[in-house]
């Protein structure tokens, strides 16, 4: 290759960089690491489920992937520790079993916990979401788990649940948890952090951290699931100068929706 045709190779990949990079500014894209997903952590979760998912079939009295801390939402129960979930699994089980699970869509930001969104299929056809909290100390461990059947949607609540979500983003900024907890969530509602459940004004009390006035956050939802005409999943990003995942379960009750249980790890 000649020195002047090296020198035009050259200047032709500067420019497509250029294009590139201007490119992506146009479009607000931009490669951000701590979204980036951990492969490795994808395929030894995914075992796990298919793993526990046999064995639940089989021998229904085995061991769990959860911890004492952990909890299980089956439609709007909570059940918390390996006990009450166990005993949650093996009643669902015994009307409806579990045969077969697919994974939809994995959330990650950082090493060591991540949400994923799955399908259970039972023998009788019938097919419940599920999204999976999954976090890692020594190892993967379910932290978190909401379930429910999956039906026929006969109208699209997400415009609603949205502005609901700017109300607790509103109320937040405002460090008034207590609204929240008032206008946001379910009588029936609940705040499940660290196998922790809190209801009521508890849950203010648990959301104190909002009334430091420096305090502010921005909630982004990735993924707002219709299960059926009572409940919607929802995971997202929050931004208070760091970032996490968190999961909202929404849920109607007469004509309105009402917040039923917010997770995070």
């Amino acid at each position: 290759m000649t020195l002047q045709k090296y020198i035009r190779t050259v200047l032709s990949l500067i420019r497509k960089v250029i294009f590139l990079v201007i490119l992506l500014s146009l479009t607000g894209l931009k490669v951000d690491k701590a979204y980036s997903q951990d492969t490795s952590s994808k395929k030894v979760t995914f075992q796990l489920q298919q793993t526990w998912l046999k064995t639940l079939r089989k021998q229904p009295e085995s061991q769990l992937p959860f911890t004492e801390i952990s909890g299980l939402i089956v439609d709007k129960t909570l059940h918390i520790g390996k006990s009450s979930i166990k005993a949650a699994w093996n009643e669902l089980n015994r009307s409806d079993q579990l045969i077969k699970y697919d994974t939809l869509a994995y959330f990650q930001l950082y090493p060591g916990q991540m949400f994923v969104h799955g399908v259970y299929t039972t023998d009788k056809g019938r097919a419940f979401h599920s999204i999976i909290g999954w976090k890692k100390s020594e190892s993967w461990v379910k932290v978190f788990e909401a379930t429910a059947p999956k039906s026929d949607v006969s109208e699209n609540s997400k415009t609603e649940i949205g502005l609901l979500r700017s109300s607790w983003e509103l109320y937040s900024n405002q460090h008034r948890p207590d609204l929240i907890a008032r206008n946001v969530f379910s009588a029936n509602g609940r705040y499940f952090y660290r196998g922790v459940e809190y209801r009521g004004m508890d849950i203010a009390e648990a959301y104190g951290y909002m009334r430091d006035k420096s305090y502010s956050i921005d909630l982004t939802p990735q993924k707002v699931i219709q299960v059926n005409d009572q409940l919607v999943y929802e995971i997202g990003v929050y931004d208070t100068g760091g970032k996490g995942l968190y999961f909202l379960l929404w849920a109607r009750e007469g004509e309105e929706w009402k917040l039923l249980l917010d997770f995070n790890f």
